[in-house]
């Protein structure tokens, strides 16, 4: 099996660095030579191998940057129709890409010095244990410009001086065309005759330095990066026969002539005996060396965007499809097991349950605001500053004789920042024991939010909506995706319900979060089924909001688009993300090779690409879904925070050697027996682990591990006194009893604590 090969972070950095200004999408894949996209403006770079010094790594990256930037494709066909032969060319632009680049990132200059220097003492040009004066002066000036004029061997006698500052001005393409055709004479002769002076004229094709800010809008255009465009135009006039016809061959000579792909100058063997650049092919034959023949191949993916309209189940539809089940429960028994009458008193006894809850919560919520409120005002006034109004204030009057501050002062309070809330629930099975106290913590959560005036959405993803063998099948679910290759792939069934939202009247916020607070409690009993009455034993529910598997991976995507229409929409300052999950997503390939049955190409390295911010993420194995947060991140700026709950008593111990252990040589995470020891001392103490992202290996900014009974809303008594209790007894007791209730909802607590 082919080894995995990771691209080395150094260099990626700093070539996202180098690109950061220009409209270029960089990949390393499995091939030979380096090439670039004009269309679709990628430049593809090879893998090269482990070895290979920094050095030498910036410079190929910058060297081959250069050509996608300034070589257009029109050059190397000019100069095979002028007979010019390619390796002459490729020096000459060479030394016109690297001085442009080098132009424009200073801090280049030492990578090519450096990086030449090691690749021709290492024999890449062909010179080593030869004089590079014997070579033809294509040779000579090759080696001058590749190793940035710091070569003391190389000579030019006074009539060859004059190509070398011919070279060192050129600017544009055509440019490089008049020289390489000057040179190609030039070196014709010197091959056939070597030493015999040469009569070119100099003064036809002559080039003045030119300085940047002193060109011309012409000349500024010919020297800028290559735009997404072809030379059609101009090749249409170079393809014309000798009657001013275009060519009835010019698509086959098109394809014959021109690699429309390639960032370098290369072509066809020309004329034996026309002169060549030894050390340029030597240079290219060389580089192929360096290049990774064992590694495995990298594929790149990006994310596509969604039809909302036919993924997102919004809350109006929601409450109209529970309005309708639950008429049919008591209109339509044929459909059920249970009478109407069973089915009404099930009903309303499910109602009064969750108005009991809700009342209970609302106390709490309210003593959360009124806190939230002190906090904010404490922090608030903690920043103010005061200043003078330029009235005079009458009760400082008296003070004047001996005090200059007698005027009003103006107290000014720095402005608050917009808030907002996307909270995304874990809709799979394996929630089914924990979703009862999933959705309580939410559910305070959002009232909490409609108080302070935080805008929040609440969705939950799905894969049921749209299953066969489901009733209540009413949703299209065609041309929801359209995919290409090397999209990520979602679930075809993909859904997110709309809970709530901070749109929502009071009246379709209430009914939401009943219908979501009882099928919640449905689903929960109906896998725990007690022989005793319980009304949602009974009850039933629309089948397409049952509970699937876990398209987490699917819904990270879709918010890539969500997100920043949220924060778009209400102008948010500080955004949050927060995920109540139980598990790993399930799902996570990229459609990679269409001759490959399924997604998924396990000799080949994922990479996700975020085309708003240009980046790339490792998405290979289980990175997949920490690709997707950070890329989220990263583009929106969204805090992230996650809530891994639980249901068994004991740790899980493998989730926390993903986030809090070191990477052994076998690429597998182990905890020290030190760490794994304070993680258990943590858990038994305050029963949930906490990892960030500064300290630990976790996508999240924030993770909590928790225990699904450390999330049962708690409204405990405050315990009995006793009989001559005092004010310490008596205070000590109410804190126990609040305490216990507030630490019992903790993702609100955590919410007031971002947002204070």
């Amino acid at each position: 099996m082919k080894t995995k090969y990771t691209i080395n972070q150094e260099s990626k950095s700093y070539l996202a660095n180098l690109l950061a200004t220009e409209n270029l999408e960089v990949q390393y894949k499995k091939t030979q030579t380096a090439s670039f996209d004009v269309q679709n403006r990628v430049l593809t770079i090879p893998i090269w191998k482990k070895d290979l010094s920094e050095p030498v790594t910036d410079l190929f990256v910058a060297h081959e940057v250069g050509h996608a930037l300034y070589t257009p494709m029109s050059l190397l066909k000019k100069a095979q129709k002028q007979k010019i032969n390619h390796s002459i060319v490729n020096v000459v632009e060479d030394a016109r890409i690297e001085k442009l680049i080098k132009r424009r990132y200073n801090g280049l200059r030492q990578s090519f010095i450096r990086g030449y220097k090691e690749l021709i003492g290492k024999n890449f040009f062909g010179t080593v244990d030869k004089d590079i004066n014997d070579y033809l002066l294509i040779d000579r000036l090759n080696i001058h410009f590749k190793s940035s004029h710091v070569s003391s061997d190389v000579k030019f006698t006074d009539e060859e001086m004059k190509f070398v500052e011919m070279i060192e001005k050129l600017e544009t393409p055509e440019d490089v065309i008049k020289v390489s055709k000057k040179l190609q004479a030039y070196c014709n002769v010197e091959k056939e005759e070597k030493g015999r002076d040469q009569e070119i004229d100099f003064d036809d094709h002559s080039f003045e330095e030119v300085n940047p800010d002193e060109m011309t809008d012409e000349e500024k255009e010919n020297a800028q990066p290559v735009e997404s465009k072809d030379s059609s135009t101009e090749e249409e006039t170079d393809e014309e026969n000798e009657e001013g016809k275009p060519s009835d061959n010019k698509k086959q000579d098109s394809k014959k002539d021109e690699n429309p792909t390639s960032t370098g100058v290369s072509g066809k063997s020309d004329d034996l005996d026309q002169a060549i650049s030894e050390t340029d092919r030597s240079w290219e034959s060389q580089k192929q060396n360096l290049t990774d023949s064992e590694c495995g191949d990298n594929e790149y993916a990006y994310l596509h965007k969604f039809n909302d309209d036919k993924i997102i189940v919004p809350y109006k539809e929601v409450i109209k499809d529970f309005d309708k089940f639950f008429t049919n429960m008591v209109t339509s028994p044929e459909r059920f097991y249970q009478t109407p009458e069973d089915n009404k008193v099930a009903i309303a006894a499910s109602k009064v349950e969750y108005n009991k809850f809700k009342k209970r919560s609302l106390k709490t919520v309210m003593y959360l605001v009124k806190e939230f409120e002190q906090k904010k005002s404490a922090a608030l006034y903690a920043r103010a500053s005061s200043d003078k109004t330029g009235v005079i204030d009458p009760l400082k009057l008296h003070s004047y004789k001996y005090a200059d501050d007698v005027f009003k002062r103006l107290t000014i309070l720095p402005d608050g920042k917009n808030h907002g809330l996307m909270l995304l629930i874990d809709w799979s099975g394996s929630m089914h024991d924990k979703i009862v106290e999933t959705t309580e913590q939410l559910v305070q959560l959002t009232m909490f939010c409609r108080k302070i005036n935080v805008p929040y959405e609440v969705y939950a993803f799905t894969n049921c909506m749209s299953r066969e063998g489901y009733r209540d099948i009413d949703r299209d679910n065609s041309d929801k995706v359209n995919y290409k290759l090397g999209d990520t792939r979602v679930d075809e069934d993909y859904n997110l319900i709309q809970w709530s939202s901070s749109t929502m009247n009071n009246r379709d916020f209430d009914k939401g979060l009943y219908y979501l607070y009882t099928l919640a409690k449905t689903l929960s009993d109906r896998n725990y089924r007690s022989f005793d009455y319980n009304p949602y034993s009974v009850l039933s529910y629309p089948h397409k909001y049952g509970m699937s598997s876990t398209p987490l991976n699917d819904a990270l995507i879709h918010f890539h688009t969500l997100v920043p229409q949220f924060q778009n929409k209400y102008s948010i300052d500080k955004m949050n993300t927060i995920l109540l999950t139980d598990g790993h997503s399930d799902r996570g390939c990229v459609r990679v090779d269409p001759t490959v049955s399924g997604w998924f190409h396990r000799e080949k390295n994922i990479f996700i690409v975020n085309k708003k911010t240009r980046r790339q993420y490792n998405a290979s194995g289980r990175q997949f879904t920490n690709a997707l947060i950070n890329s989220l991140r990263d583009q929106t700026g969204t805090k992230v925070i996650n809530f891994y709950i639980q249901s068994r008593r004991g740790l899980d111990m493998w989730q926390h050697q993903e986030t809090h252990g070191t990477l052994g040589q076998d690429g597998y995470r182990r905890l020290s027996p030190r760490v794994e020891t304070l993680i258990k001392q943590q858990w038994k103490k305050d029963k949930v682990v906490i990892a960030q992202r500064d300290k630990h290996n976790t996508p999240y900014d924030e993770q909590y591990t928790i225990n699904s009974n450390s999330m049962k809303i708690s409204d405990e008594a405050m315990a009995t006194p006793s009989e001559n209790a005092k004010t310490g007894e008596l205070k000590r007791l109410f804190s126990k009893s609040r305490n216990s209730s507030l630490q019992s909802r903790i993702v609100l607590n955590r919410f007031i604590k971002l947002v204070a």
